[in-house]
């Protein structure tokens, strides 16, 4: 069987693992989001925090998750970016519980240990 070389095309690493990684270029706009180009497949990404990338013309959920009304605390893995649990917060709650019940989940999930890959954050709820 005979291949013609200009007809094939390899998959990136995107394409089978869905992570992109920021080439160099990186630039911060006014709301504090990045934005590069992937190395692997060149496309425009963007990040709220510089750990997970995603493309910047696709729905980004951590974003989502940040305008969100109500608050909550996250825990995912950062190998795969799956939600392991979130945890909502009560809406009154001050900055002491919020501390302290964040502690609590940091000590439940083991994430304050090293090679845990686990990610806890504080999520959503109204802007000061």
């Amino acid at each position: 069987m005979l291949i013609k070389p200009a007809t094939s095309h390899t998959l990136t690493q995107c394409w089978y693992t869905r992570m992109h990684h920021p080439g160099h270029g990186r630039t911060r706009d006014e709301a504090g989001v990045l934005h590069a180009y992937c190395r692997h497949c060149a496309r425009p990404i963007r990040s709220q925090g510089g750990k997970a990338w995603t493309l910047a013309d696709g729905i980004d959920l951590d974003e989502l998750a940040t305008r969100s009304s109500i608050r909550f605390i996250c825990v995912t893995s950062v190998a795969d970016g799956m939600v392991i649990a979130r945890y909502p917060l009560d809406r009154e709650a001050d900055d002491a519980a919020v501390k302290a019940r964040m502690t609590e989940i940091v000590a439940f999930h083991h994430a304050d240990e090293a090679g845990s890959g686990l990610d806890v954050r504080l999520m959503g709820g109204p802007r000061a």
